[in-house]
């Protein structure tokens, strides 16, 4: 059976269809979100069986680690251990296209981090994609809606065209409509003394270093 996909308003997402949404992740499977950065497979991150699934899904390593979005810097702390360095960026950046790499708490599965002992998390500057993890208060995978090594898609036509038959193992897609093509998620490193940029992205490296600087300096 084909994916159910439903259009969904950006501004004003129905609550209903996000009901539904949750309920499908809630019971492990795999939804199709958008993000502020392309679209997304969301499912519940701390479920190594839906996990796995996105991992096939897209024909992922399994050394190559899946990052997490979460509607909030409280839900964020129950996954992450989270420090100073994060609040401040946080509150500068978030919601937005920043993803933070912390040191991982237990209830985290190996097979999400690729066995390391960090996490990367984000809040997504997306209304859809805050809703559906507050409604199902966890975090939610943030890969891209892609086969691993192919372009990040901003459409359903695209991820249709990637995907072919593995749609059919989606069980929900939320169509936002075509999204703006923009950068992806800039991916700081802060469990390391300094901080180190993974990824360059929309956000950039040079504020972040110089927000962090200005925190450490002497008064």
């Amino acid at each position: 059976m084909a994916a159910k996909v439903e259009k969904i308003d950006a501004a004003e997402p129905e609550e209903e269809l996000l009901e539904q949404a949750a309920g499908l992740i809630k019971r492990g499977k795999v939804v199709v979100c958008p993000t502020d950065t392309g679209y997304a497979f969301s499912a519940n991150a701390l479920d190594p069986g839906a996990v796995l699934r996105v991992f096939k899904l897209k024909g992922r390593s399994y050394a190559n680690p899946i990052h997490v979005a979460v509607d909030s810097v409280e839900a964020a702390g129950r996954y992450a251990c989270w420090n100073e360095s994060a609040g401040l960026l946080a509150r500068r950046f978030l919601p937005g296209a920043l993803t933070l790499v912390l040191p991982r708490k237990d209830t985290v599965p190996d097979l999400l981090v690729g066995g390391r002992d960090t996490i990367g998390i984000r809040i997504p500057d997306n209304r859809v994609m805050l809703r559906l993890a507050a409604l199902t208060g966890l975090p939610l995978t943030a890969t891209s809606a892609n086969i691993s090594g192919q372009p990040t898609p901003y459409s359903v036509a695209e991820i249709k065209k990637q995907m072919g038959e593995a749609m059919k193992k989606v069980a929900m897609v939320l169509d936002q409509g075509p999204l703006e093509t923009r950068d992806l998620s800039t991916i700081v490193d802060l469990t390391v003394s300094p901080p180190q940029l993974i990824r360059q992205g929309r956000i950039s490296w040079l504020e972040i270093r110089q927000l962090l600087k200005a925190q450490t300096a002497p008064e």
